[in-house]
């Protein structure tokens, strides 16, 4: 399976026509973009460092009624393994939030879209517009996690609450972040023409750095019991990796600048 974005008229965003190659497909635009992500490695490093500090305080002081949605959290991404692999692999329900998210983002990025196609053997639309953000965007935003967490807010906030019922709603999240997960591996593994353009080095350096955004939003959401604390884990986790980061940074930097004297004075 290939999910496909197309540029109208009739050639592919990912895939820029032979006579005239588009200029975020060009070589000089992808080395550029492979030096970004060179430099954006220590970032990835000091973020991962934050989020590890967040999990490790919150489950540090867990209580055993919060401990409670963790496990149902990994009951449900265990009910995904089952599933995929005993019952039904949801391939076209994949392809469909694929290219809805693509959609999705074409529309943010004041685009429009047409000839919306999903099926167990691929899924493409045609847009107006191509640019990372529309490429990347499914393979870092977990849509139908999104939607789970929205109803539950919106029903919590607009109907009745429901946190007797917060147990199922985590079970849910970690099904569907185990499916977002899953098939975001399975298609990375594939020949994707989403990250060519802007080369697979940068691609894959934006699409963790972005999971790791979510995952951090899911430590508050799901260990604290209350969704109120998603928002202050993603904050406090990106303020721990920018002070790991910016550690990182400045030894990196102070290395190339004695390599360059000890060379210099050669």
């Amino acid at each position: 399976m290939e999910g496909t974005l197309t540029n109208a008229p009739a050639r592919s965003a990912s895939a820029p026509p032979r006579a005239a190659p588009s200029p975020s497909g060009g070589l000089a635009f992808r080395l550029v973009k492979f030096a970004l992500a060179v430099a954006l490695l220590p970032l990835c490093v000091g973020m991962t460092q934050g989020v590890a500090i967040v999990f490790d305080a919150m489950w540090s002081h867990i209580t055993v009624h919060q401990i409670h949605f963790a496990y149902w959290f990994g009951g449900g991404a265990l009910a995904f393994a089952f599933v995929t692999a005993l019952l039904w692999r949801p391939v076209v329900v994949y392809v469909f939030g694929h290219e809805l998210v693509h959609a999705l983002a074409t529309w943010l990025c004041l685009g429009s879209v047409s000839n919306f196609k999903a099926s167990t053997t691929g899924g493409s639309i045609t847009s107006s517009k191509s640019n990372t953000l529309i490429r990347l965007a499914p393979y870092c935003i977990p849509l139908y996690l999104f939607l789970a967490a929205g109803i539950y807010l919106a029903l919590n906030q607009w109907w009745h609450p429901l946190s007797a019922y917060y147990h199922w709603t985590t079970a849910t999240m970690g099904f569907f972040y185990a499916f977002h997960l899953g098939f975001t591996l399975w298609s990375l593994h594939r020949d994707q023409p989403d990250l060519k353009p802007d080369g697979w080095f940068f691609s894959l350096v934006i699409i963790y750095l972005a999971n790791l955004a979510i995952f951090a939003l899911l430590l508050g959401f799901v260990l604290s019991g209350d969704p109120r604390n998603a928002w202050p884990a993603l904050c406090t986790s990106s303020i721990q990796g920018w002070n790991h980061s910016y550690s990182i940074y400045l030894h990196v930097s102070h290395s190339i600048h004695t390599f360059y004297l000890q060379f210099a004075n050669r």
